[in-house]
């Protein structure tokens, strides 16, 4: 039995590129993203041809977004910052190919899972190459704790939840090699020692067993969190949390109880989009407050955004999220149920992780944010376009 049914891959450019894209993200993000661009392209040329499927609501909140970025520019403190980042326009367009790569085909359920099958090869390799990477690194010297990222664990729970739901709901079909996945996912999720990622996927896995009443997932993922605290480094890092919530610490304590109460009076219009500095930070900070070398961001989605793009820039995204949960938890099509759930809680986790880390400007991992949305498109447009003709093809 093949690891993907050919029928999913039928004249569907848009979907081939796509999960090609994805199963190489996690590895390489230059390499990854040149099939997302190039997905992202087609997409664009096929809307202007107006033979493609556009989700209103999502773009005017994307389109809104993009304006909020350029207009933040005119009045940066730093703008060349923001102007390094504004290629990332281009890639926006990969919501609509992700919708429309899927809802232009007959079997609108396996095209979701073909994409969520691409994330879940490309995470489990880079669970591969972690494995032969980490003990290298170690080798030569750099410390346990330093050797991992604050990318690839995000790309670690994500994964971990996508197969959830696809082992959930294509038992049959699924070959028995996708069971060689779960233990890259999970090794990769240790071995980066990110407290924050743990956390939220601890909630999210607990949360998501409690929505689809799976019980033996629940009971493996506490035999897992339990086998996982013998691990001495897992214990030492745990235990280090005592230190982290210290002011003195000088890491996101201070940004948040120091810096973000001092800055964000100051710019209530914001500083531009990707405008603030170690510099800026230090310079609000009182006499005899220790700060880690090099943080340039808040480590919080809403306190960045909000320092970047002001009161408007903040209310703005989070009107655009609750909209995006809104359409992840509503009910839905019964064929499709878990996977729309494995995709809603996938946005949870990394939602949740957004509260320590400013992952929604993190390269990477905006990608994956971008395809999720567009696979919760896909679950809220499924009732409407069953109408459609379905020799419609993208």
């Amino acid at each position: 039995m093949k690891l993907f049914q050919k029928s999913s891959w039928q004249q569907a450019p848009l979907l081939m590129l796509i999960s090609l894209g994805l199963m190489i993200l996690p590895i390489s993000n230059s390499m990854g993203q040149v099939p997302l661009y190039m997905a992202s392209a087609i997409w664009l040329v096929q809307v202007f041809r107006r033979k493609t499927t556009v989700d209103k609501v999502t773009w005017v909140l994307l389109l809104g977004w993009m304006l909020l970025i350029l207009v933040s520019l005119g009045y940066a403190v730093h703008p060349e910052l923001g102007i390094r980042k504004l290629s990332r326009f281009l890639i926006f367009p990969l919501v609509g190919a992700v919708t429309a790569s899927c809802l232009k085909q007959r079997d609108r359920a396996g095209a979701m899972e073909t994409i969520m099958k691409g994330l879940v090869v490309g995470v489990s390799a880079l669970g591969i190459y972690d494995l032969f990477l980490f003990p290298i690194q170690m080798h030569g010297g750099t410390a346990f704790q330093d050797v991992g990222n604050m990318t690839s664990p995000q790309f670690f729970l994500v994964g971990l939840m996508c197969w959830l739901g696809l082992m959930s709901v294509d038992r049959v079909r699924l070959h028995k090699a996708w069971w060689l996945c779960l233990p890259l996912l999970l090794a990769g999720l240790l071995l980066h020692q990110k407290r924050g990622v743990w956390l939220a996927s601890v909630i999210t896995i607990g949360l998501w067993t409690l929505w689809s009443r799976k019980w033996k997932t629940l009971s493996f993922m506490v035999l897992m969190v339990g086998c996982s605290l013998f691990i001495p480094q897992v214990r030492i890092r745990l235990g280090e949390l005592k230190q982290v919530v210290q002011p003195t610490h000088g890491g996101r304590m201070v940004l948040w109880t120091q810096v973000a109460p001092r800055l964000l009076p100051e710019y209530p219009w914001g500083m531009g989009y990707n405008g603030s500095k170690y510099e800026d930070f230090e310079a609000v900070l009182p006499d005899g407050v220790h700060m880690e070398a090099g943080l340039r961001h808040l480590h919080n989605n809403l306190l960045q955004i909000r320092l970047e793009l002001g009161w408007l820039g903040s209310g703005w995204w989070c009107l655009w999220m609750g909209l995006v949960f809104y359409k992840a938890f509503r009910p839905g099509p019964p064929e499709i149920a878990v996977l729309r759930g494995a995709v809603a809680f996938a946005f949870l986790g990394l939602f949740l992780n957004g509260l320590v880390e400013y992952n929604f400007g993190d390269s990477e991992i905006l990608k994956i944010y971008l395809v999720i949305f567009g696979l919760i498109d896909v679950a809220g447009g499924m009732v409407k376009s069953n109408s459609a003709a379905e020799g419609d093809r993208v």
